[in-house]
């Protein structure tokens, strides 16, 4: 079920976020679709859902922020990990011509896929990251040439706007006269919240969800979106907020 990859390179994007590429021995057994995650087997370790960043050939990448055991093994050693997928529904954006990403700190990772295909489809994409520090910002673009326009927000207010992802997207919704035909939002349940709360009766909004995943198929149960007979590894990750309000506000509550 694991198909085996060796860590060929990493690169710091920043104070805490990394840019890693993994030589893939055995194909995927479908090409990724945007928002699709894997799970990365890191023996002796664990094993950790993680957005899929790119896929180029045999080469896979993965964007992350190092906050833990998992992060921080992937960051520092060396040689072959497990890789499980492509898991959950992804997202088809052939529908769309003007779309807006919002991502809440590593939200931003599963962007160069999303963008990837937003070019090869001709569609018009915009971003709005935001993270708590400035020195965990690095250049959007680098990684993700396919993006039009980049708007930043920091908490510390010493880069881009000052204050939260979500503060900075009915601004930019308004100043773009509410053109845009889609919002997808990754990021913190409450920033999620917030979103479909301010703008899903405006315009169409979808969100991609986190939660513990283990087995990835279904099976052990581990991702439940409570109160909701959801699982985030087979129905999600990729919700409308009216699939998921129910989940996002009891998350907030509790």
């Amino acid at each position: 079920m694991f198909k085996p990859a060796k860590k060929t390179s990493i690169k710091a994007l920043s104070e805490k976020y990394y840019y890693l590429e993994l030589s893939l021995l055995e194909n995927l057994d479908v090409d990724p679709r945007p928002l699709q995650f894997i799970n990365i087997w890191i023996p002796s370790v664990d094993e950790i859902p993680m957005s899929i960043s790119q896929l180029d050939g045999d080469k896979l990448y993965v964007l992350f922020k190092v906050v833990g055991e998992g992060t921080r093994s992937l960051r520092d050693r060396s040689g072959f990990f497990g890789v499980k997928g492509p898991l959950g529904n992804g997202l088809v954006l052939s529908n769309y011509s003007r779309v807006l990403f919002v991502a809440g700190g590593s939200g931003i990772a599963p962007l160069p896929l999303l963008a990837k295909h937003a070019e090869e489809n001709n569609i018009e994409l915009d971003v709005v990251w935001g993270v708590k520090k400035s020195p965990d910002l690095f250049n959007v673009k680098s990684i993700a040439p396919w993006v039009k326009s980049v708007y930043y927000a920091t908490e510390d207010c010493i880069v881009g706007y000052c204050g939260r992802a979500v503060d900075v997207v009915n601004r930019v919704l308004s100043d773009h006269l509410w053109k845009y035909e889609l919002v997808i939002g990754v990021g913190p349940r409450s920033m999620l919240l917030e979103i479909c709360r301010r703008s899903s009766n405006q315009i169409n909004v979808l969100v991609s969800l986190e939660a513990m995943v283990k087995c990835g198929l279904g099976a052990c149960g581990s991702c439940i979106l409570k109160p909701l007979p959801k699982l985030l590894c087979v129905d999600g990750p990729v919700f409308t907020c009216s699939e998921v309000i129910k989940h996002l506000e009891y998350s907030h509550d509790y």
